[in-house]
């Protein structure tokens, strides 16, 4: 397994908008809108509309979106969107499907917001230090080949 294939974000969304290109692979999904990021997939946690622009700014190709939010204006038409119920659950759907398939090294998740930053209360930052433990837990040891990640 590679990157995160744009066919493997869609089956877990209730529906999608924007460019349907499946060749289209992610490379990480981060939910902090000012971490720089190549070829990202956004979490929106908190006021998706004012942090989108900030995570395209930043490396987002495209975004999770909760259900029934409005749209901001300035989203371009062909810009990938994947509407669910909660954006954080689907990334962790998203995780534990690509820890499945075999990802481990290529991808990369990013569940960790600044210190001072306001998108999330307490019951969300657990949720992301959970998430953020079960991604590390499942990355090889540094210095390790795959022989000794079995002993």
């Amino acid at each position: 397994m590679s990157m995160i294939a744009y066919r493997m974000v869609q089956s877990i969304a209730v529906e999608a908008r924007g460019i349907v290109d499946e060749t289209i692979r992610f490379h990480a999904v981060f939910v902090d809108p000012t971490q720089q990021v190549k070829k990202g997939l956004f979490v929106p946690l908190e006021r998706g509309a004012e942090t989108l622009k900030t995570a395209i700014e930043h490396g987002a190709i495209a975004s999770f979106w909760r259900l029934g939010d409005p749209l901001p204006r300035y989203i371009p038409n062909q810009f990938p969107l994947f509407f669910v119920p909660s954006p954080l659950e689907a990334a962790a759907a998203l995780l534990e499907r690509y820890l499945e398939q075999g990802g481990e090294r290529d991808a990369q998740f990013f569940f960790a917001l600044p210190k001072d930053s306001s998108l999330a209360d307490a019951v969300v930052r657990r949720r992301l230090a959970e998430l953020q433990k079960r991604w590390l837990s499942a990355q090889p040891a540094k210095g390790c080949d795959d022989a000794c990640q079995n002993k």
